[in-house]
């Protein structure tokens, strides 16, 4: 919960649904001819999803800044971020936390530790090139997603410690270890 926080909506404790500043700035961002996205909060995001209300126009995404204010009036925080983590997609053809512990590790989601909690949340971002079991490599970047998937734990380790969540040792910690994949030796020989 605290890695989604941190990448994804790191005001998600204090807004009714939206988050107005990040909204703004990516409004000016987009009529500037910047980068159009980042300004969706989690409430916004789960609403998106779960009414498959994905078009690019200005109508849609002020339909869904009022579905987001009308959900976080209706629910509490705590059920707005477990419907959002048993409902978002983490890439490999898993929705759903529990799906994607158990894809990507062999494990309950009670069971993920730091780096493996770091390691999923950073897959919604963007799941075919975060999607660690993915078996390509980018051509552009001579890239594998396991490796884009490490440099976005690694992102979200640090945003964790920006917002109070872990210590730099913690993070440090987690950056080290060596996550063990469904598909390697590793995981099969245990």
């Amino acid at each position: 919960v605290k890695a989604m926080v941190a990448i994804e909506d790191h005001r998600f404790w204090e807004h009714k649904g939206v988050d107005w500043y990040r909204t703004a700035r990516a409004m000016l961002s987009s009529a500037t001819g910047g980068n159009t996205q980042g300004g969706s909060t989690i409430t916004q995001q789960l609403v998106r999803n779960m009414t498959g209300d994905t078009e690019v126009t200005v109508k849609r995404k002020f339909r869904e800044i009022c579905r987001a204010l009308d959900f976080d009036a209706k629910n509490s925080k705590e059920d707005i971020l477990t419907l959002y983590l048993n409902y978002v997609y983490f890439g490999h053809g898993f929705s759903g936390i529990q799906t994607a512990a158990k894809g990507y590790f062999g494990k309950d989601v009670s069971e993920l530790d730091l780096a493996e909690s770091a390691c999923i949340v950073g897959i919604t971002n963007y799941p075919s090139l975060y999607d660690p079991l993915r078996d390509v490599v980018f051509e552009k970047s001579g890239m594998t997603p396991r490796q884009y998937n490490k440099k976005r734990q690694e992102t979200i380790l640090d945003e964790m410690v920006k917002y109070g969540y872990l210590t730099e040792a913690e993070a440090s910690a987690a950056k080290a270890e060596k996550l063990i994949f469904t598909d390697t030796d590793e995981y099969k020989a245990l």
